[in-house]
Order: C-alpha cells, then structure tokens, then sequence
C-alpha cells in the first residue's frame, strides 16, 4: 500500500523531530489560564486581549457584526463584555487566539483552511447549543472542546501532505469514508490532534475530544461532552456549515449517552440552519488565513 505505511518511525515521533509545531498560542493559553480561577471578571479579559491590538481590533468587528444587531457602537473591549457578556466575548477570543496559531498554512486540494475553520467554529457553537441542554456540562468548555476538535486536520495537511494523499485516494478506490481510510491507513487525525493536545499541555478532557470525537463510545468518562462534539460535527457536516465531505453523513446519530429528545435535536439544527449565514458571514471576515 505504499512505503510511507512503513511504521518504523511513528507518525509522533516524526512530529517530536520537528521544530516547527504551532506553540500554543499565548493569548488561548492566558484565557483558559484566567478560566480556571475561581473569579474570572470582565477586566481579566481586557487585559489580555489589549495586549494584541489586531486581536482587538477583530474583536471590536465581530463585536459590531450584524450575528449580534450589528449597531456599530462598541468601540472598546469592555463595552463588547457589557454588550455580548463575558462568555461570549472570552469564546471570541478564544477562536481568533487559535485561529491565528494556524494562519501560515497552505490549502490543500480537498481541504481548503479557511472552510475547515469555519467547520470548526460552526462546531463550536453547535455543541454549545446542545450542552445548554444537558444538566452538569459547561457549555464554554464545550465550546473550546468543539473548536479545537479538528486540530489533527491542521497537522494532517501541513505535516503529512503525502500521506493524506495516499488516505484520500484510499478513500475513493475502495468506497470508505475518510475517517476509515484514516484508521485503515493508520493515520487519524484525531491522535494527532490528541498529540497537539498533550504538548501544548492541555487537560486529559481535551486531548480525549479531539482523540474519540469520531468514537464517542472509547471516550470513557468524557463519553457525554465527547458525545456532544460528535453530535455537533454530524449536524455541521449535514448542514454544510464551513469545511465538509459530500456524502458522508448519511444520517444524524445522536449518541444515546446524551439522552436528548429528537424534538431537542430538530431545534438545535433549525437554529443552526437560521445562523449559518450570518456566522459564516460574521467570521469570514476576520478569519486571517
């Protein structure tokens, strides 16, 4: 099946040698810092953010995007907390922070990076939307966990372009999904994500989203919020919100372990379909890649 299936050097091992992986970016790691104080207080964010005046500026743009009425009036970090709130305006953060740890890399025939960022902020909000639905789970962390849960991708295409090749072609000769094409190849993006995960120092609750985001059922006792990503990334895929693979997701599966009603569902994917233009629209513009 080709030479580079030889696993004499692993796929982490290849990605130890390189002095090119993505740090984490400072101002992400600052925030999740900050987040897990008990306190956290709209200055703590200011503070942050006004050290990156292009981050600023982003966050002064989406702030006055038509997503939230658009009135063009919030003109300073803190007024878009006191107009947004502080969760959104710290999820904001969040994704223009880890969008711009990626904003070197290359399209890919089949993966264009700025699609797969949209696919990943859609998943974002998506899996925010149903853990508002379920007792015990922060829907901000959700919200993180569904952001970063495609981090593999990124890696995939900037490190092993050869490889993903050889998986897509894998893919259309004998019929499979991409996700099996990947495990039959033996190159997932979710253990690589799980690997970015591990060495920018992220909790084990992370690292397991991004590895079973595909199998929630290996997730153990993250199998709820890992089901939540799951459920998320089938609807985006179904959707068509940002990155997606035709023909993939015949049908939406909703993991048992979330315990949510069809009708709970149908909802979620109806708000979904109203937002998508306006949060495509919303990120598009700021997405610097």
């Amino acid at each position: 099946m080709g030479s580079s299936m030889s696993m004499g050097v692993s796929y982490a091992e290849r990605l130890d040698l390189r002095e090119d992986l993505p740090p984490i970016p400072h101002t992400f790691h600052q925030v999740l810092d900050v987040l897990d104080k008990e306190s956290t207080t709209a200055l703590d964010i200011e503070r942050i953010v006004e050290q990156d005046p292009v981050l600023t500026m982003k966050i002064l743009r989406l702030a006055n995007s038509p997503y939230y009425g658009g009135s063009g009036g919030i003109n300073s970090v803190a007024r878009a907390v006191v107009a947004l709130g502080l969760e959104e305006v710290r999820n904001l953060v969040i994704g223009l922070s880890l969008t711009s740890a990626f904003s070197g890399d290359a399209d890919i025939e089949g993966f264009a990076v700025r699609e797969l960022w949209l696919h990943s902020i859609g998943v974002a909000k998506a899996s925010k939307m149903i853990a508002e639905n379920l007792p015990g789970v922060d829907a901000n962390e959700i919200f993180t966990a569904g952001l970063i849960h495609d981090l593999g991708r990124f890696l995939l295409c900037r490190y092993f372009p050869e490889e993903l090749g050889e998986i897509m072609a894998l893919k259309e000769r004998d019929g499979i999904t991409l996700l099996e094409a990947e495990e039959r190849f033996g190159l997932t993006h979710g253990e690589l994500g799980a690997y970015l995960a591990v060495s920018w120092g992220l909790s084990d609750f992370f690292a397991n989203v991004l590895r079973y985001h595909h199998r929630p059922q290996g997730a153990g006792c993250h199998g709820v919020a890992v089901g939540v990503v799951f459920l998320a990334d089938v609807l985006c895929q179904k959707l068509g919100i940002g990155w997606t693979i035709n023909g993939e997701v015949d049908k939406v599966l909703v993991p048992r372990s979330l315990g949510l009603a069809p009708e709970t569902v149908k909802k979620i994917a109806f708000r979904l379909r109203q937002d998508k233009d306006l949060l495509i629209e919303q990120w598009s513009g700021v997405l610097n890649v």
